[in-house]
């Protein structure tokens, strides 16, 4: 249980934006997962992950496609790519205000966890850097971390308290966990 402060909500969270990439704790993970939103991230902060995995944007990436490219291919609503670097690009864009896309779970054990015990660093984000990326968060949390029995109050304290942001990406959350929707976070849209 975490600590409450004196108004019964939790502590504050320790990022509030810019999200350029903040490093957060996931499982035995400090290093290796950064978070931000394309709205505060610049080029410079693309270089602070081996893997880059985008949450939004890339009309013309496909959910759970591997990409090699550089800034003759910049994907749309991506931070600009410097110039003759390649980038890794792990597509998993979602919705804005929507659920996860189909395969979400896999995706995150079959292709996100095992880049982490390879010890590669990610760098995943959404356009604000709150729904999407919190739910990717959150999303992790379930997995890597059986014991936290709230993986949204476990990101809101160790991210951002706007993390997750609809219904139904809390749902897939604690479907991860073979749970229903816990009453807390039922007034979600």
């Amino acid at each position: 249980m975490s600590k409450r402060n004196r108004t019964g909500g939790l502590p504050p969270c320790p990022f509030s934006p810019p999200y350029r990439g903040h490093r957060v704790r996931v499982a035995n993970y400090l290093d290796q997962v950064r978070v931000g939103g394309t709205m505060y991230l610049q080029t410079d902060d693309l270089d602070k992950a081996d893997v880059l995995i985008p949450l939004t944007g890339c009309s013309e990436l496909l959910f759970g496609g591997r990409y090699m490219l550089d800034a003759s291919a910049q994907p749309s609503k991506l931070p600009a790519f410097k110039e003759g670097r390649l980038y890794d690009i792990l597509c998993g864009k979602m919705d804005d205000m929507g659920g996860v896309p189909d395969g979400w779970e896999a995706f995150l054990r079959e292709q996100v966890v095992p880049l982490l015990v390879e010890g590669r660093s990610i760098l995943a984000f959404c356009f604000a850097g709150q729904g999407r990326t919190g739910t990717f968060l959150a999303s992790l949390i379930a997995i890597l971390e059986p014991d936290v029995a709230d993986p949204i109050e476990a990101v809101r304290h160790r991210y951002s308290g706007h993390a997750v942001e609809t219904r139904a990406q809390a749902e897939a959350i604690f479907a991860i966990k073979g749970k229903s929707l816990p009453k807390r976070w039922q007034h979600l849209n």
